[in-house]
């Protein structure tokens, strides 16, 4: 995935206007448009600001990985991002569904080892 719809994403994910996101990086409104039509690119320091504000990696933000983040110094494996993005896809109410449900899958398997 390239920079331009990561960051839509990240912004949308956000409730974010392109104008508050420019706001918030000292930018011209216009920036953002341009960073997401691909007719600009950020430079470093604002792609550190931008990865910085979103809490993700700027390896993220430019498509080289599909982890957000290093966690504990190693990258997370494809399986654990995929289930990730399907997690970030779903809305609060869904998202606490999950947890729960991923708490009682936990309670049975606790559980089962228990016998």
């Amino acid at each position: 995935m390239n920079f331009n719809v990561r960051l839509k994403q990240l912004r949308q994910k956000h409730k974010l206007t392109q104008s508050e996101l420019a706001d918030i990086l000292g930018l011209k409104p216009t920036a953002i448009s341009n960073y997401e039509s691909k007719r600009n690119e950020p430079s470093f320091e604002k792609l550190i600001a931008l990865s910085k504000y979103f809490d993700v990696s700027c390896d993220y933000l430019l498509g080289i990985t599909d982890a957000y983040l290093p966690v504990g110094g190693e990258v997370l494996d494809k399986e654990i991002v995929d289930f990730f993005n399907l997690y970030q896809q779903l809305d609060e109410e869904s998202a606490a569904q999950a947890r729960k449900y991923i708490d009682y899958l936990l309670y049975q398997q606790e559980k089962e080892n228990r016998m």
